[in-house]
Parts: C-alpha cells; structure tokens; sequence
C-alpha cells in the first residue's frame, strides 16, 4: 500500500540550533558571569541542555543588541497586549497600572 509523501514544510530544520529554555531565567555565577540555560538540538531533536557563559560585557552588548532589534521591527507580542496600558521603562521593562493589568 503506497504512503502519502511527507510535507516539506513540516520538517524539522537541518543542522545544530541553540534555543532558550523558557522555564531557567539566565543568572550570574559565583565567577560574575552571565549564564543563559539553553537547549542544544539537531536537526530538531534535542541533545543536551547547557549554558551559553557571558562575561558581563558580552551580556550588555547583547543586551543592546536585542533591543535594537526589537526596535526596529514589529513589536512584540506583550506590546501588541498592553499597548495602550503599558510603558516600556527600559529594555525589557514594561509597566501596567495596576487597574489596567488583568484588562486582556
């Protein structure tokens, strides 16, 4: 009996990628280094959890990096939800007044 032909588009992407984990907030060591807990997959199965190690410098430059990046394209999601009740305080900061903050 002949098989139906895979989708393309729902195939994994090739190669090695190193994702967030959404769950672990990034910390500082006992050293003064940043650690970002990240997972580690290939060709989209995962391999192994691990951190990528900033020294602070790396981690501010990233810092402003993102922020550019966010600037200059579409607005994210939380923006999208608050955006007519939150200001942005700093990269990364989004304040809601207390009354607005449960109007979704």
């Amino acid at each position: 009996m002949p098989t139906e032909p895979k989708n393309d588009s729902q195939k994994a992407p090739q190669g090695w990628r190193m994702d967030p984990i959404p769950s672990r907030p990034a910390y500082r060591d006992v050293d003064g280094n940043i650690r970002v807990p990240m997972w580690l997959t290939k060709n989209g199965r995962h391999t192994a959890d691990t951190e990528m190690i900033l020294l602070p410098s790396e981690a501010a430059l990233l810092v402003d990096s993102l922020t550019n990046a966010m600037k200059d394209n579409a607005r994210s999601t939380l923006h999208e939800l608050f955006r007519e009740s939150a200001t942005a305080v700093g990269p990364g900061v989004l304040y809601v007044s207390k009354t607005d903050q449960y109007r979704l």
